[in-house]
């Protein structure tokens, strides 16, 4: 090496930010650069020829020469070649952090390790501040979610309540009409001064009337309330729906176009995979709602047209139209409610009997109408997939 790298060499060495400290095998410290003095507070004649150990705090100071022993007899190394966090102690007795990384090198004929040393106090207290962030933030998180949490609670609790206070309402509504006609007959018949024989049987057929109008309504309720887990199976949609559409009486006006009944004909059938017990009461809610409101128009006339199709992957759908009076907009989003009702005597449970059918058997239900012209009904279910043969 000539006198020119060897002066480059010494000027990086005195220069370099951090301490670098060249140490014999058995410890003892054979050089170290002007920032080694800066780091630990000692001349560097203080240092040079005393042992590694000294710039160390317990338990390290205590336990180092056993590493070096270790190393010598058995060549186990601990940090040569790695870099790691390790702990420095100044003149003044403070401790503090240190970065090192150690390299080894031979040089004449003998083992020397040359270590770089960094302060990282000002990284710890970095890392410090931001794991205490850390630990606020998580805190705050924590807090916040409970606290949604509980918004949450709250929210479903008072929804629960506008729900029952909704169905409630509606269940009043229902029961009050027929209980006020049964108390009108009863109370005739017990002060009529005159109660002919015509008399109390009418009141009686009334009474008997509105009996059955409010066992309907508990029926209706019981149903929505025991609708049992549906047991799904392939149902071929063209039978089913040729079927309820024979079950149901329309009027002589009422003209029916059923496509499915085509496809049931057809070789590549219809088939979704839900309740073939329950779809049938979807379909003959949809089908007299239709009738109802074709019924409604100043000639009673209409066309309730059904159709059917594919919607990948692996979904089936079937549509029930009409060009009855149509609903209102504001309406729409509360069609399927329990209790909600656009006629004048419904209950305001088929359809939401019938969307809860529907989710219940993975399927969805949407409507789009148009006053004075119409509304569509589209239900859509799993298809159904037999088992590959292969």
């Amino acid at each position: 090496m000539t006198y020119q790298h060897e002066a480059v060499l010494a000027a990086v060495l005195d220069t370099a930010v951090d301490a670098i400290i060249i140490m014999e095998s058995s410890g003892t410290i054979r050089a170290a650069n002007a920032s080694t003095e800066k780091m630990f507070g000692y001349r560097l004649d203080e240092i040079i020829g005393q042992n590694i150990r000294m710039l160390m705090p317990s338990p390290y100071r205590e336990n180092h020469d056993g590493y070096l022993a270790k190393y010598r007899k058995y060549g186990q190394r601990n940090i040569i070649g790695i870099g790691r966090e390790v702990s420095g102690q100044r003149k003044d007795s403070t401790v503090f952090p240190l970065h090192l990384a150690v390299s080894e090198i031979a040089h004449e004929g003998e083992t020397l390790f040359t270590g770089i040393l960094r302060d990282i106090t000002d990284l710890k207290i970095v890392q410090d501040q931001l794991a205490r962030s850390n630990e606020v933030l998580e805190a705050n998180v924590q807090e916040r979610t409970s606290q949604l949490k509980r918004a949450q609670a709250e929210l479903v609790r008072k929804e629960k309540l506008a729900t029952l206070g909704q169905i409630a309402g509606g269940i009043a509504h229902e029961i009050r009409n027929p209980l006020n006609t049964v108390k009108t007959s009863v109370y005739y018949i017990q002060h009529a001064k005159k109660l002919t024989s015509e008399k109390l049987a009418e009141h009686l057929d009334r009474i008997d009337r509105q009996v059955t109008v409010l066992d309907n309504v508990v029926t209706a309720l019981a149903d929505v309330a025991r609708l049992p887990t549906p047991e799904r199976e392939a149902c071929d949609l063209g039978e089913l729906v040729t079927q309820t559409l024979a079950s149901i009486s329309f009027p002589a006006s009422i003209k029916i176009d059923n496509q499915m009944m085509r496809d049931a004909t057809s070789v590549d059938r219809l088939r979704a995979y839900v309740d073939g017990r329950q779809l049938p009461i979807v379909l003959r809610n949809l089908f007299r709602n239709a009738r109802d409101a074709m019924s409604e128009r100043a000639d009673q006339s209409g066309t309730l047209s059904v159709r059917g199709g594919r919607r990948e992957p692996a979904r089936v759908w079937i549509t029930v139209s009409d060009n009855g009076t149509g609903i209102a907009a504001e309406h729409l989003a509360k069609i399927t409610d329990p209790f909600f009702s656009t006629k004048a005597r419904g209950m305001g449970l088929g359809l939401a009997i019938t969307k809860a059918i529907v989710e219940k058997n993975d399927g969805q239900i949407t409507v789009t109408s148009e006053p004075g012209h119409g509304t569509t009904f589209r239900v859509e279910f799993p298809a159904f997939c037999p088992p590959s043969t292969s």
